[in-house]
């Protein structure tokens, strides 16, 4: 009988011990996404970094943190997946960073890639005219307050064979020029205009618009147009010329 019950003991012990073998380890399923942030006015002076709310766009209940004094941002439990990252703060231009992917190991993810932000643009652009000197289109650029040496403006060009060109619709768009003369002229070639899809004899519009040295720009999806939420919206009326 000692022996018989000895073996039960036996028994159930091996038995509890596969039990507990058996207990299924549940997978995290979110992390932490941490990052920084350097911000600018809307030229080339840094600025104190903290109070930049960045979110993950599309989380409900809305997952969003604050940006300290070194720019540094903590994301809390944010479900694994691909997202885009939304960066706001009142004088900013709202920058957004698409396809962040977040571990697909279990792990915090770290942005190593650290954006350097700026302010709205304050400059205007109160006049816009265009003139040909042979095979080159002049394009003069009036802005308020106006550029100097001492006072250094940033303005892009948008480009479009539609008199509705602006900065949503556009076949081209420059980079940033510094603007240090009132009025700021431009050169574009022929080989300029033909080099960016442009033809010969074709009517082109181009619209400028103030930005920043920082111009936050971002593109949201692989084929769509590249967003700059640092223009200032108000600008001259588009002129046109033709292609040499």
């Amino acid at each position: 009988m000692q022996k018989r019950y000895s073996f039960l003991l036996l028994l159930v012990g091996f038995l509890s011990c596969k039990d507990s073998s058996t207990d299924t380890i549940v997978p995290a399923t979110d992390a932490d996404i941490t990052g920084f942030v350097n911000l600018y006015d809307e030229g080339i002076s840094l600025l104190e970094n903290s109070g930049m709310k960045v979110s993950v766009q599309g989380s409900s209940p809305l997952i969003s943190a604050t940006t300290d004094a070194k720019g540094k941002f903590v994301l809390s439990d944010v479900p694994f997946g691909t997202h885009t990252l939304v960066y706001e703060k009142a004088g900013y231009g709202t920058y957004k960073k698409p396809g962040v992917v977040h571990s697909t190991d279990g792990s915090p993810t770290f942005i190593a890639n650290t954006p350097s932000l700026g302010k709205v643009s304050s400059t205007t652009v109160t006049n816009l005219t265009t003139s040909q000197d042979g095979s080159t289109i002049l394009v003069a650029v009036t802005t308020s307050p106006a550029g100097s040496l001492g006072n250094t403006r940033y303005i892009r060009y948008f480009l479009s064979p539609t008199a509705t060109v602006s900065k949503d619709n556009y076949s081209y768009v420059s980079s940033g020029f510094i603007s240090q003369i009132n009025p700021y002229q431009a050169t574009l070639t022929s080989a300029n205009l033909i080099t960016w899809g442009f033809t010969s004899g074709q009517t082109v519009y181009v619209k400028v618009y103030g930005d920043a040295f920082w111009s936050n720009e971002y593109q949201e999806t692989t084929t769509g147009p590249k967003i700059f939420p640092n223009l200032n919206g108000t600008s001259a009326n588009s002129v046109s010329f033709k292609v040499p």
